[in-house]
């Protein structure tokens, strides 16, 4: 058998007009049958070169969620019991037994010059084959793989990045390269409205003479914000707030604030009284209209290539050779709702990142090694307030660890407040 990178359609060098399906779609035809003998019923065997050294008769089952490895391999890179992990799930061999796996071990696993971390499950019986690789590992390569045409096909890593890199270039109007350049979205498909009590005064705050610096900032925000239509001058408001200026990064002016309580937002400022058009981040419950707004959007698309919180977001796929087609839907959505990105927080390509505090693989949601490192760091706790610390770093990390509260029940007695501070021996075994 063969295996074979995919060839380009285009040449980067060639014509214009640029085609990413036919760059990126994969496949195998009559052509690719040279070679072999014809009509056959064998299984696809490859070499591939794990834990860097060339391994012959590696079995290729894309029917299997399940990746093995058997003896000869397992001798040959001089493995013992304490370099594996614990797998408890029984296998049925080939011939119907069950199978009580020896424990699992992660290896790299290179063709050519791409490189996936596989997860091998370790047995003990006879095979004619070294290794079984299976769904998880093409999955993570984006391959195809064909008994009949005795190949795999893929994706190298410069035609990846060139058809991601030709996708981008052609979506830049997606982009905002600053907070100010977003257009904002229809006021028709959602927009923010203030619950206040129509029983209370409106209220007008005395101007409070701001210090130069202070000013300063004011005056150049303000420029800023009547440039993107974001605010408006407002003469004789009902409503009227100081500034308070705070170093922080610039909020998201993208969805309408309601016409009737866009005055009821005016503030002071060195060169007038204005008031916001859309709705500032800094407002109660702007949080939950901004989840609203994306959870409307991208509904068809969530949980299946996308996972949105709030203003982050992730475009996910399960293959390689589709992450281009996810982005590209993503794009069209951003676009027709008139949402722009935020190009200095984006990523495009990557195969594991963290994602709201965890780290995000092609194998699942993992722990962030950010936090483990932050917890091999701590010294003996000396005070409940150290302990309060401590059971808040675990519980951001109760979902990898098992019996989380009945392991950490010794340091919830040291922040009772109605006993004294006191570190146990138990306390210190537990630590």
């Amino acid at each position: 058998m063969s295996v074979d990178r995919l060839h380009a359609g285009v040449s980067s060098q060639g014509s214009k007009s640029y085609k990413l399906d036919d760059q990126l779609v994969l496949g195998l035809s009559d052509a690719d049958k040279v070679g072999t003998v014809q009509p056959h019923d064998n299984a696809l065997v490859v070499t591939l070169r794990i834990g860097g050294y060339d391994v012959k008769r590696v079995m290729v089952d894309q029917g299997s969620a399940a990746e093995i490895t058997y003896p000869d391999l397992y001798k040959g890179l001089n493995l013992k019991l304490s370099d594996l992990t614990p797998y408890s799930s029984s296998l049925i061999s080939f011939e119907g037994r069950v199978v009580t796996p020896k424990g699992q071990i992660r290896l790299p696993v290179q063709i050519g010059s791409e490189v996936v971390e596989v997860d091998f499950i370790v047995v003990d019986v006879f095979s004619p084959y070294t290794a079984i690789v299976a769904k998880p590992w093409l999955h993570a390569l984006g391959a195809v793989s064909s008994t009949l045409h005795q190949k795999i096909k893929y994706l190298s890593e410069g035609q990846k990045k060139e058809g991601l890199v030709q996708l981008l270039k052609e979506n830049l109007d997606v982009f905002a390269w600053n907070a100010y350049e977003a257009p904002g979205v229809d006021p028709e498909f959602i927009c923010h409205h203030l619950k206040v009590n129509p029983m209370i005064t409106p209220k007008k705050q005395p101007p409070r003479r701001p210090s130069k610096e202070h000013a300063e900032a004011v005056r150049e925000e303000v420029a800023k914000l009547k440039q993107a239509g974001a605010i408006k001058k407002v003469f004789y408001p009902e409503w009227l707030a100081n500034t308070v200026v705070v170093k922080k990064e610039s909020g998201k002016w993208r969805i309408p604030l309601a016409l009737e309580d866009q005055e009821k937002t005016a503030f002071v400022a060195p060169t007038g009284n204005y008031h916001y058009k859309v709705m500032p981040f800094g407002l109660k419950n702007a949080g939950s209209t901004y989840q609203r707004m994306m959870t409307r959007m991208f509904e068809p698309q969530l949980g299946r290539n996308i996972e949105v919180y709030i203003d982050d977001m992730v475009v996910k796929s399960k293959v390689v050779a589709e992450h281009v087609k996810d982005l590209e839907s993503t794009f069209e959505v951003l676009r027709k709702y008139k949402l722009r990105l935020n190009a200095a927080k984006c990523s495009f390509g990557v195969g594991s990142s963290k994602f709201l505090g965890y780290m995000v693989t092609h194998r699942g949601i993992e722990v962030n090694p950010d936090q483990i490192k932050a917890i091999n760091e701590l010294q003996a706790l000396r005070n409940p307030k150290e302990v309060q610390k401590l059971t808040g770093m675990t519980a951001a990390l109760n979902r990898f660890i098992s019996r989380s509260a009945d392991r950490c029940r010794p340091f919830f007695s040291l922040i009772n407040k109605w006993k004294g501070f006191e570190w146990t021996e138990e306390c210190a075994v537990t630590f």
